[in-house]
């Protein structure tokens, strides 16, 4: 399993803040292990006296700098890293602020909010077949070919475009998230997050369907997403948090 997550209502000891996020690790769980622990506390200390949208950006970038200063720590000491050795993760965080969304996403995971009963992307996936993410790739550095049916970044062959870790495909693999803002009104019912084992077999109108015939519960909901996934092929780790917006503190992750 290379996934992890955090689950943080009342983030702050604010009962109106609430915080939730999914790592999807890859080339081992390091990265996302490392994430789930410290970006939360990275963004504790930011979102105080910055905005919620730069304090998770900083949160991010932070917390990849952390990581890698950590694997080089780790690599001088000999210790379980080897030098050829470069974990990273994608990331998806989704902070609300009374009645703002900030949605902050490097990487494949996605969320989406079902508002008035239709699915909308508060992200979008980070990945080498994007044209406007390649070109970035390209334009920072980065070397990008066409390798088993996709396109691919450097000798590790990644897919993903912006990541935490992957040390050896910086700059060019940035941490830096996309970040989305969104005022919540009555008509938006819930969140569902997850990472890509979900996504990649399941579009977000489905989602929206499944949950309709769900009961509304947040671990129904999730369980029968990451089921719904595995039963369509999923190879990939499944991990899915469903956040119910009335109340907002109702929510839980299924992997």
């Amino acid at each position: 399993m290379e996934d992890t997550h955090f689950i943080i209502p009342h983030f702050c000891n604010e009962k109106d803040i609430h915080l939730f996020g999914i790592m999807d690790g890859h080339r081992g769980a390091a990265a996302a292990e490392f994430s789930a622990g410290a970006l939360p506390g990275f963004l504790q200390n930011l979102v105080s006296v910055n905005s919620p949208s730069q304090a998770l950006l900083e949160a991010f970038v932070k917390t990849d700098v952390a990581f890698r200063n950590e694997l080089n720590s780790r690599r001088k000491s000999k210790g379980d890293i080897q030098k050829d050795s470069h974990p990273g993760c994608t990331a998806v965080t989704a902070l609300i602020v009374k009645s703002k969304l900030f949605v902050a996403n490097a990487g494949d995971c996605r969320t989406i909010i079902c508002r008035a009963g239709n699915p909308y992307a508060l992200s979008r996936d980070h990945v080498a077949s994007c044209l406007d993410e390649r070109e970035r790739v390209i334009a920072a550095g980065g070397h990008v070919e066409w390798k088993v049916d996709t396109w691919r970044i450097g000798p590790a062959a990644l897919q993903v475009t912006r990541s935490i870790g992957d040390d050896d495909l910086k700059p060019f693999v940035t941490a830096e998230p996309e970040i989305t803002e969104t005022s919540l009104s009555a008509e938006d019912e819930y969140i569902v997050m997850a990472s890509d084992g979900l996504w990649d077999v399941v579009s977000n109108t489905d989602v929206v369907n499944i949950i309709k015939d769900t009961v509304k519960e947040p671990g129904m909901c999730s369980k029968r997403l990451s089921t719904e996934a595995a039963e369509r092929g999923s190879k990939d780790n499944i991990t899915v948090i469903v956040v119910f917006l009335r109340p907002v503190s109702t929510a839980e992750r299924i992997y």
